[in-house]
């Protein structure tokens, strides 16, 4: 990564009528990382990704886009551009080869260089042996490498991937998430929204948490962490745990928070020095035989949990 900002985002506002989809958003994405986006259905990262990739004008606000400006230079943004929508967008009734020919025809392509970069994204992607198949057969995980590769003919600078690996089987996701780092060490700057809190944490170099058109959050997933959930976290297994004994248990001067997840109970502590013996303390005067006590590392799905809270999200 270097330290110049590729995309910088000023005040970037989307409404729909009366509702706000996107409200003031300032945000920038470094050169060379992968910039992670989540959020719950309805936070706003597909309405925004739609804004920097051109398909939706900005109500209010402003950005650039590898030192182009979205508004002004619309044309100019897209040609440093590519992106993997979440649903298959190619021909159907086309070959593999056929697509990535008329994408490439589209660009104004020479036509030994479409058929060059053809075989070679055919390759980069594991469809070369596929490429005279029609693209309608083809399963989702082929679908989905087949729109990689046809977002990156033009060799762009950013990529945008917006939910790639939705409704995938764990084969296609893992090959989906190395093709993604092995364009990211080639170079190319990605900007990548899932609701995969695992994918995300494996990939990102950067997260950002949106909600209600909202940013709440951003960094690191390590950062995140510390900044979310502080300090010390632990895990206590005993038989038939109660609410009344996590009740209990949030009356004690030394715990900020427990919480009952099936047959544990998770457990926030202000300081992790003495805590096992104040624990054990604890639940042998309530009677309770403790099977195991276990420091635990927050996640990353507990992090964005706690940040837009449990709500069902339309």
């Amino acid at each position: 990564m270097s330290g110049t900002n590729i995309i910088e985002i000023k005040g970037l506002t989307k409404r729909f009528g009366s509702f706000t989809a996107v409200d003031k958003m300032n945000l920038s994405v470094r050169e060379g990382e992968i910039f992670g986006f989540l959020g719950p259905n309805g936070a706003g990262k597909t309405t925004t990704i739609s804004m920097l990739t051109t398909l939706i004008t900005p109500t209010e606000g402003s950005a650039t886009i590898a030192g182009h400006d979205l508004l002004k230079e619309g044309i100019k943004v897209r040609e440093v551009i590519g992106v993997v929508p979440q649903s298959f967008a190619l021909f159907p009734e086309l070959t593999a080869a056929e697509n990535l020919s008329y994408i490439g025809k589209l660009y104004g392509l020479p036509s030994s260089v479409v058929k060059e970069r053809s075989i070679e994204l055919l390759r980069t992607v594991s469809l070369y042996d596929h490429r005279d198949r029609i693209a309608g057969v083809f399963s989702g995980g082929m679908k989905q490498r087949l729109s990689l590769a046809a977002s990156i003919m033009s060799n762009p600078k950013i990529l945008f991937m917006d939910e790639p690996t939705t409704g995938l089987d764990p084969q296609s996701r893992i090959a989906m998430r190395e093709l993604t780092k092995r364009l990211n060490k080639a170079g190319m700057t990605i900007v990548y929204t899932t609701h995969d809190m695992d994918e995300a944490e494996k990939i990102c170099d950067r997260i950002t948490i949106m909600d209600k058109g909202h940013i709440i959050a951003d960094g690191t997933s390590k950062e995140l962490k510390q900044k979310i959930l502080p300090g010390n976290l632990f895990e206590v297994e005993i038989e038939a745990p109660t609410k009344e004994i996590v009740a209990e248990l949030r009356r004690l001067p030394f715990v900020t928070a427990a919480e009952l997840s099936e047959n544990l109970i998770i457990i926030t502590v202000k300081q992790r020095k003495g805590t096992f013996e104040r624990l054990s303390d604890f639940f042998r005067r309530q009677g309770h035989e403790i099977i195991e006590i276990r420091s635990k590392e927050p996640s990353l799905e507990e992090v964005f949990i706690q940040l837009t809270k449990k709500d069902l999200r339309d």
